[in-house]
């Protein structure tokens, strides 16, 4: 009877090891990131850079919701020369497999830059046009209110537009490449249209390190009056995945 009851027990091991695989925890909606860079030099010239970037994303399908949050401040013999602080929401809601829409809120401050706060509110729909596995792009188009509290002259109110193109381009299991470009036009002052743009090449370390190589631009063809039109920005950060 126990040499009998030998392969059976084992059979039952056997088909019960998928089953007990199959109760295993759902994956968690929330996902993040954090990204820390910073420079020092000392001796013939001294130099200080300090750069976070901070992102969470939440998705339960067809909803999803998304943080960011950006400084960089470096300082150059004591005296800060750059300084940006950047904050954004945005809210997702699926339609189908290629067309969703959004709702979102930013808050910015550049005092480098000519304004003190500049807030925005968008609202659009975004379509999917690659879906990967190795290529990822999906185009944003709708529409932006825009508040300016200026440094000099006078504070400024307007409707917008956005058109945004979003790319990523799986290199390998460990590295990626994506960029971020965005054109908000300004119905009230049709010359003074702005683009950003946004590119990283990131490359994991270990399961939750990764070594991240940015390099962001901002364009204002009608900056606020005493300021130049082109800033640009390159950080080398070490992020975490949380």
């Amino acid at each position: 009877m126990m040499r009998k009851s030998v392969p059976v027990c084992l059979l039952i091991v056997l088909l019960a090891v998928p089953a007990l695989g199959a109760d295993e925890a759902p994956k968690s909606p929330w996902s993040g990131s954090l990204g820390l860079s910073f420079l020092s030099t000392t001796g013939n010239s001294q130099t200080q850079s300090l750069g976070l970037d901070l992102g969470a994303k939440w998705v339960s399908d067809p909803w999803g919701l998304e943080f960011v949050g950006k400084f960089l401040r470096s300082s150059k013999g004591g005296t800060t020369d750059a300084e940006r602080s950047f904050a954004g929401v945005r809210g997702t809601r699926s339609v189908s497999e290629r067309w969703s829409l959004f709702a979102g809120f930013s808050g910015e401050r550049d005092t480098f830059a000519g304004f003190d706060l500049r807030a925005v509110v968008e609202g659009g729909a975004t379509y999917k046009f690659l879906l990967g596995p190795v290529h990822e792009l999906a185009f944003d188009g709708g529409l932006t209110w825009t508040r300016e509290n200026r440094v000099v002259g006078k504070d400024r109110s307007f409707l917008g537009g956005l058109l945004g193109a979003t790319y990523k381009w799986t290199l390998s299991e460990t590295a990626a490449f994506t960029e971020k470009l965005r054109l908000y036009p300004d119905f009230d002052q049709t010359s003074a249209w702005r683009i950003t743009s946004e590119s990283a090449l990131k490359a994991s370390l270990t399961g939750r390190l990764a070594l991240q190589l940015g390099y962001d631009v901002r364009y204002s063809n009608r900056p606020v009056p005493g300021f130049r039109k082109t800033d640009t920005a390159t950080t080398v950060s070490l992020v975490a995945s949380l």
